[in-house]
């Protein structure tokens, strides 16, 4: 179960850091292309998402990997659970349903490490 685990946390690492450069280091003009931000708005919210998915990132592997602080992998799963519901509930808004299926197997898998390593915490 272990590997499986940490399977999943590679692998949601993987799915987070891309879009999480993206709202980084694109332009607020991008992001209005893309649909992420209407044209008054503004890119502060955006770049923090981008900021948390990345942080997420190092929290699903680091604390788990090294021992330090362990608790911490379980609780950026959660995280990235919180992100994946917010991204259904916008998804859903905005009537992309085509996103849905992905967008809850992502928060499935991050439910899977948050349950699980909290599990082995306890133990």
């Amino acid at each position: 179960m272990n590997t499986t685990l940490w399977v999943i946390q590679v692998l949601l690492a993987a799915i987070f850091i891309i879009p999480g450069f993206g709202k980084i280091s694109s332009s607020k003009e991008q992001h209005i292309a893309d649909g992420h931000i209407k044209s008054g708005a503004s890119i502060v919210p955006i770049r923090i998402l981008g900021i948390f998915e990345w942080l997420g990132c190092i929290g699903i592997i680091v604390p788990w990997y090294v021992g330090i602080i362990p608790v911490l992998t379980p609780i950026a799963a959660m995280c990235f659970c919180l992100i994946m519901v917010a991204g259904l509930v916008n998804h859903l808004l905005k009537k992309e349903y085509k996103m849905l299926p992905l967008l809850t197997v992502i928060l499935v898998l991050a439910a899977v490490v948050a349950y699980f390593r909290f599990k082995q915490l306890a133990l």
